[in-house]
């Protein structure tokens, strides 16, 4: 599988493009007004991108959503409850970098138990709420991958003192989705490094039930 992080943004937000090696790929949480080096990296591997999914709507998670919906002509999809804060990014990105983003509706929402199929692999869409009201992870079984979003860090989870957050969600998160994946599963965060399940039951202080 292709796994390709991108950090583009003052926050640090990971944006993926994950699929196929010279084949169907998407692309996840374009965090940067300027996507140039995720348009060079698709265009230089010859990678057909079919959509694009955002874990959830934070603003430092749909920065490049226009930019890369307006070069791709693709889909983009976040789960339903996650609409109000994709609206109101525009009035926080101007607050945090002093300019004003472009934002539409998404085409599409996703949902328990949905499964996107990227070229040859199946990413299967975990509702975890509690950092967003709609945040989701995306996991690939056949191949061990689960892209976290910002509901489980190597070390720490999501903040829950934001507007729509909850602690108790999130935990219930975390105990009920999350801690049921295998060992050997590899975690793609919103922010920061990579990990696996079985660090994080070693070694995260909020990943123990």
């Amino acid at each position: 599988m292709l796994m390709e992080r991108f950090t583009l943004n003052d926050i640090g937000t990971n944006t993926y493009v994950i699929g196929e090696p010279g084949g169907q790929v998407m692309i996840v949480d374009p965090s940067a007004r300027d996507m140039t080096p995720v348009i060079s990296f698709i265009r230089d591997r010859g990678l057909a991108v079919s959509r694009i999914v955002n874990t959830h709507c934070h603003f430092d998670h749909v920065l490049g959503n226009e930019a890369v919906r307006g070069e791709y002509r693709v889909p983009l999809l976040i789960h339903r409850l996650e609409l109000p804060l994709l609206l109101r990014a525009p009035e926080q990105v101007e607050t945090w970098f002093g300019y004003r983003m472009e934002t539409r509706e998404p085409d599409g929402y996703l949902a328990e138990g949905d499964v996107i199929p990227i070229g040859a692999f199946s990413f299967h869409v975990i509702e975890t709420p509690g950092h967003s009201p709609g945040g989701i992870c995306l996991y690939e079984p056949d191949e061990g991958v689960l892209i976290s979003g910002d509901t489980l860090f190597a070390g720490t989870v999501g903040r829950t003192d934001l507007p729509g957050s909850n602690g108790q969600q999130l935990m219930e998160s975390l105990e009920k989705k999350l801690w049921p994946l295998p060992d050997d599963t590899r975690i793609f965060p919103g922010h920061a490094d990579d990990t696996t399940m079985a660090e994080e039951r070693m070694h995260n202080p909020y990943f123990h039930f």
